[in-house]
This record gives structure tokens, C-alpha cells and sequence, in this order.
């Protein structure tokens, strides 16, 4: 301000009555002002105009964005509406009588449709498109490395054979999806127990038991002084009516009150898997990352042995295993011979189960451990509701819709029991 007091007084103040050479009047003239509003007005008209410049360019840029952003969303919709398609093809060939007996001379189940398509990516179906047909794991990794396609080869991709037929990939930007079924893992949507003698008859209180009991898993639960029957306790008190602990009495709201936010026990069913970080001890990452992830809100409590991670199926052969006392070592050779027959080729040896009794058969004839009559209760060889993540990206924009869907009670067109957008 200073500064522009002085250019002010400079321009403006008298310089006697001196007549120049080259003015017809002194330099008592005010002249300069002129000159002075000119390049005031030009500096502030140079100031609007790159004001407006860059808001115009900032709002072509947002819409663009946004405009990308309805593009991936699209895409995403597509990758989920293509796996139900899938879906409701598998669940409707596993109803059929003609797949199932012809299913079980293949030893396959009519539903295992979606499992050989488990990820669909558009961006590695142009590159396939675009080797022409010979990609090798060698092929798609240099393409990574190197950026993915360049603009060209995706405008190759998206060329049509003919005038009269579409290429399928033609369109902006890519999806990538997957679907995993929920019934690979253990359920805890609503568990419901009025004492602790009731809590430990339930299947899943045995199967999370089971899943816990892992030797070395003692040392964190001393570490970080937690129970597992504790852990257990407070996912029932989570989802039940009353406020009193399930696990040594006193009030539900006690766990949760000393909490920076604190907040209140749902005491109704959880609405999303996630939920279940909500819950005292499953909100710590070490309890998560080893017990939390195998966990489901969703199905009919039963697992589905065909497809069932290893931890969960230790859980399983734990909590219904005929009374021996087995350790580690033995339990992880019983899940080493089982997850190596499952993991074969039918044509190679593989197993692929038709019903529960054939599991269990196999597994006391082939693996050697002896399980209870009553895990028949507890496990199914067909999955019904699944959880399909598909991804959209179109420029920067990137939009990711996960879907869990259910097609149990013959519902063919599958019931959408979660939706999310982010």
C-alpha cells in the first residue's frame, strides 16, 4: 500500500510551471492520470479475463470428471449385472435333473458355473485382442510393466470386424470384477444364546472355537489379555435384545462407553460385515486380520466345503472332529491331504463333493480324521449367496459397486441383500 501511495503522489503531484519541448502544456499538467487509469483498467481486465479462464477451465475439468465418473459407474454396473447373469445360469443348471445326474458321473455340481470364471477383466481381453489371441502370462506381465495398452492398441481394440456387428469392447475405459460365494465362511449373522451352556452348543460358536484354537494364537490373546469365548460372547450381545453381557454379566453398554465416541450395542442383526469391527475385541486389527475376515453376515449358517478357505475348515474339522485331542502338526496334515485332493483336476484324482455325506465319508476314509454324525448339520456342497466386486475406470475416475446377492428359496433372479457405491 505504501508503495502505491508513492507511484500515486509521483504521478500526480505538480513539477512547476517549466514548459517541455515536446507537451503544450507545463508540468503543473495532471496529464499522467490518463495513463495511469489505462494501465489500471488493463491490469484489471487482465485479472477478469484469467479469473474467467480458469474458472471456465476448472468447470470443464469437473465435468469432465463427473462425466467420467458416470461412465465407470456404468462399467461397474456391468461387471455386477454380468456375474448375476452368471449366477442365475449356475443356480438354474444346479436345479436342473438332467445336470445333476449328469453332473454326478462328471463328479461336478451343476453350480460350479461361476467358479470357472471366479475375475473377468476387460483391460486383459484387449491385450488378447490386440496379440491376436497368443498371450502368454509372459505377454501380459510386459504389458503391465510398460503401462498397459497404449492409446493406440486400445483404439484397435475397440475396432469392429464389420460394418454390421459391434465389438464388444468398444467403449471407454475398462471393468474388472469377481465374485466369491458367502458360504465359505463361518456365519455369525445372528447368533442367539441365553447363557453361556447354550452359547457353546451353538455350530458357530464351535467352528470359531475351532478356528481359534490354533497354538500359535495363545500368545497373542495372553498379549493383548483377550478370551475367546469373550470374543465370541460380545457378537451376541451385539446382535441380541437385552443389555445384559452374555460372558460374566454386568451391562452390554460398559464395553463401549469409555470409547473416544462413544456409542450403544445395536441389539438387532448386523446389516454389513463390516459391522462387526463395531464390536468390542473384533475392532482390533491382530483379532481381524486372523479371525475377522473368515467371518460372514450372510447365507444360511452352513458352509459350503467345496469351496471353504483353510482356516475355516479348520474350524470345521476342530469343532466336529470325534474327540481327540489333536495338535498343529496332525491337523495341518489332515488339511494338507484334504486341500491337495480338492485342489486337483477331477481328471488328475481330484474330489469335487455332491452332498454332505460324501464329504464326511471322504474325509474319514481318504484323510484319516474321524468327524461327529452331526457336521452334516453344518456344511453343504452348493453355494447360494455370493459377493461380486466389480471396478469401472475411465480416465482418473474410478468407481467400485459391491453386491451381495441371494439366490436361496429358489428366488432365480437372486435378492440383493447389500448394495454399495464408493
Amino acid at each position: 500500500m505504501a508503495l502505491a501511495r508513492w507511484c500515486w503522489h509521483e504521478l500526480t503531484r505538480p513539477r512547476g510551471p517549466v514548459r517541455h519541448r515536446f507537451y503544450r502544456v507545463g508540468r503543473s499538467s495532471r496529464a499522467g492520470v490518463a495513463l495511469l487509469m489505462v494501465i489500471s483498467s488493463i491490469m484489471l481486465l487482465t485479472v477478469l479475463v484469467t479469473e474467467i479462464a480458469y474458472s471456465a477451465t476448472v468447470r470443464i475439468s469437473l465435468a469432465a470428471h463427473h462425466r467420467d465418473e458416470a461412465k465407470a459407474e456404468a462399467l461397474a454396473m456391468s461387471g455386477v449385472q454380468m456375474y448375476r447373469l452368471i449366477l442365475m445360469g449356475s443356480q438354474a443348471l444346479g436345479r436342473n435333473p438332467m445336470i445333476q445326474t449328469f453332473g454326478a458321473m462328471m463328479g461336478v455340481n451343476g453350480d460350479s458355473l461361476w467358479q470357472m470364471l471366479p475375475r473377468f477383466n476387460t483391460g486383459l481381453l484387449r491385450m488378447v485382442f490386440v496379440s491376436g489371441g497368443d498371450l502368454d502370462e509372459d505377454d501380459a506381465e510386459e504389458f503391465r510393466d510398460a503401462g498397459g495398452l497404449t492409446e493406440e492398441e486400445r483404439e484397435e481394440s475397440r475396432e469392429a470386424k464389420s460394418a454390421s456387428t459391434r465389438n464388444f469392447l468398444d467403449f471407454d475405459g475398462d471393468f474388472s470384477a469377481s465374485v466369491k460365494d458367502e458360504n465359505r465362511f463361518i456365519f455369525v449373522g445372528n447368533l442367539q444364546a441365553q447363557d453361556l451352556a447354550s452359547l457353546l452348543q451353538l455350530p458357530a460358536t464351535q467352528q470359531l472355537q475351532g478356528l481359534m484354537m490354533k497354538e500359535e494364537f495363545n500368545d497373542y490373546f495372553r498379549d493383548n489379555n483377550l478370551e475367546r469365548l469373550e470374543l465370541i460372547s460380545n457378537l451376541v450381545d451385539w446382535t441380541d435384545v437385552d443389555s445384559t453381557r452374555l460372558y460374566r454379566g454386568g451391562q452390554e453398554e460398559s464395553l463401549y462407553d469409555n470409547l473416544d465416541s462413544p456409542y450403544m450395542p445395536k441389539n438387532a442383526p448386523f446389516d454389513t460385515k463390516e459391522e462387526i469391527r463395531l464390536v468390542d475385541g473384533w475392532h482390533l486389527d491382530g483379532v481381524w486380520e486372523r479371525f475377522g475376515r473368515h467371518l460372514t453376515i450372510y447365507g444360511n449358517g452352513k458352509i459350503n466345503v467345496n469351496t471353504a478357505t483353510r482356516p475355516v475348515l479348520r474350524g470345521l474339522f476342530m469343532a466336529y472332529q470325534d474327540g481327540t485331542a489333536y495338535n498343529d502338526l496332525a491337523m495341518d496334515t489332515f488339511l494338507d491331504v484334504f486341500l491337495e485332493f480338492r485342489g486337483k483336476p477331477l481328471a488328475q484324482g481330484g474330489v469335487y463333493f455332491q452332498n454332505p455325506q460324501g464329504f464326511v465319508t471322504f474325509v474319514e476314509n481318504q484323510v484319516g480324521l474321524q468327524l461327529r454324525d452331526d457336521v452334516t448339520n453344518s456344511i453343504q456342497t452348493q453355494s447360494e449367496t455370493f459377493r461380486v466386486v466389480s471396478t469401472g475406470e475411465v480416465g482418473d475416475a474410478r468407481v467400485e459397486i459391491m453386491s451381495v446377492i441371494d439366490f436361496s428359496n429358489n428366488n432365480k433372479l437372486g435378492r440383493i441383500l447389500h448394495y454399495r457405491i464408493r
